[in-house]
């Protein structure tokens, strides 16, 4: 199922059909950037199956297992342009792994996601628990 929209400036690409989808993304992900106070020029999110984002992660990354999100910053510019891309398959297993919903394994996903367009790692552990503490933080101040 292709439900390709635009929402100011979000696009959401749908290219899987795993999962169906029910959280408005574009309207999560203008609600992270507000609250964030993060102005960006342009977001595109690209839903993929896990084959698609597995051969991403080994193109850019050299790793051949799929992946929850790989966020791209494309401009170094204060305001962000960048490409964002989800598994929700992905997304859905590691619901059941951390015992949330979907809809909430998403939506820290994509704060997840924002975060690394900020410019935040996660290479390291100590980057890892950094990075963890802040997405729960802004995902428990936004979902009170």
């Amino acid at each position: 199922m292709k439900n390709n929209s635009t929402h100011s400036n979000v696009v959401i690409n749908n290219e899987q059909d795993t999962v169906a989808i029910s959280l408005n993304i574009q309207d999560y992900i203008e609600k992270v950037c507000a609250h964030l106070d993060l102005t960006y020029d342009h977001l595109e999110i690209t839903l993929l199956s896990k084959d698609a984002i597995a051969q991403l992660n080994h193109d850019y990354f050299d790793q051949r297992v799929p992946t929850d999100t790989i966020s791209f910053n494309l401009t170094p510019d204060a305001e962000i342009t960048g490409d964002i891309y989800l598994c929700p398959a992905v997304i859905f297993e590691n619901s059941g792994t951390y015992s949330s919903d979907f809809e909430e394994e998403l939506k820290i996903v994509l704060i997840h996601s924002i975060l690394h367009l900020m410019g935040h790692a996660d290479d390291t552990p100590e980057d890892y628990d950094r990075m963890k503490k802040s997405q729960d933080h802004i995902y428990n101040q936004l979902n009170q």
